[in-house]
């Protein structure tokens, strides 16, 4: 009898060891999983500031453009936004860490800006626009009737 009741209390201490384990091992589970998921929501869900400054002229002289609209399209992510800037010429745009975007600066009356960067940090880009100039073709018009009135009248003669 003796026997039999030091078996079934081996048995009984080998049961609670098995069932302590295997409730260990659950929570530590749970843990890990609890572990794991805000590290996989920060790298697609963690964003850097990225500053564009945008000005007219050049030096002391320039001056912010306000409403100046910024596109900047993820090229190794799906993600993209947009924005606009303020009347500091500033405008901020939520963008992924360690991504590449394609930023495109368009304004009337100035030069287009189109680059690429990878997102490293907070970062600031301050841009001034060349204004595009208008050439007037008077001369070139002027020109080409010159050289024709020399033409006629060489013919003429």
């Amino acid at each position: 009898m003796k026997r039999r009741s030091s078996v079934l209390v081996k048995m009984l201490v080998i049961l609670v060891a098995v069932f302590s384990l295997i409730i260990a091992a659950n929570a530590g589970g749970i843990s890990m999983e609890q572990k794991k998921a805000p590290m996989q929501n920060a790298s697609t869900d963690f964003y850097a500031n990225i500053t564009f400054n945008v000005f007219e002229g050049e030096g002391c002289g320039c001056v912010p453009l306000r409403g100046v609209p910024l596109s900047a399209l993820g090229r190794d992510t799906e993600h993209s936004t947009s924005g606009i800037t303020d009347d500091d010429g500033r405008c901020v745009l939520g963008l992924e860490y360690d991504k590449t975007y394609r930023v495109s600066i368009q304004q009337d009356n100035f030069e287009s800006v189109l680059f690429d960067f990878v997102v490293i940090d907070d970062q600031t880009f301050s841009f001034h626009m060349k204004e595009i100039e208008i050439s007037i073709p008077y001369l070139s018009f002027m020109q080409m009737m010159l050289q024709k009135l020399i033409l006629v009248r060489s013919v003429l003669s």
